[in-house]
């Protein structure tokens, strides 16, 4: 369970601009300059190459561009559903607001040859991985949580390059809430 509306953790989700300070790890797999969000009617797809590979990175990275899958793909489906896709593996994130300042998420992955006790190393890896993400994003979330109750709060622009999905979640949000 999370301390935020279950808007903010989806904010969170479909925003990039947070991703060079907020995730070191996920920085370094990925090719930050050519992230982007493609949206569309009910969904949006965010879509993050993989970076090249380093000599010197090769033990501290976790996906490889030579595994065949160059990118990772996260989708949202409105209004609370999450499918992340990376090389070796598939997540999804179902968020269930639970009040006005607490969430579920419930997470789920889904990896190939999951028997084989050749990969079970990588599974633990990617797994952990996730969690690293996710931990660095509760925090960031509960804090936006904690400063919309500031009284000297008041909401700002959008970043056109990094917050589009953002933007498309709050109209979306805006034509089913709005409605009588």
């Amino acid at each position: 369970m999370i301390a935020c509306n279950w808007k903010v953790y989806v904010d969170n989700y479909l925003e990039g601009y947070h991703i060079p300070i907020a995730h070191p790890g996920l920085m370094k797999e990925i090719d930050y300059a050519n992230y982007r969000t493609d949206t569309y009617r009910y969904y949006s797809q965010q879509f993050a190459p993989i970076r090249a590979m380093q000599p010197e990175d090769a033990s501290e990275r976790l996906y490889a561009p030579s595994t065949g899958v160059q990118e990772a793909l996260y989708f949202w489906v409105f209004p609370n559903l999450m499918l992340n896709i990376y090389p070796d593996n598939i997540s999804t994130n179902v968020i269930v607001p639970l009040s006005h300042e607490k969430t579920l998420t419930i997470f789920e992955w889904f990896f190939h040859e999951v028997a084989a006790e050749k990969n079970q190393e990588r599974i633990k890896r990617s797994v952990a991985f996730s969690d690293e993400v996710q931990q660095e994003d509760i925090g960031l979330c509960e804090q936006v949580q904690r400063g919309w109750r500031s009284s000297t709060y008041d909401r700002g622009r959008y970043s056109v390059k990094r917050e589009n999905g953002v933007h498309h979640f709050h109209m979306l949000l805006n034509e089913f809430l709005g409605r009588p």
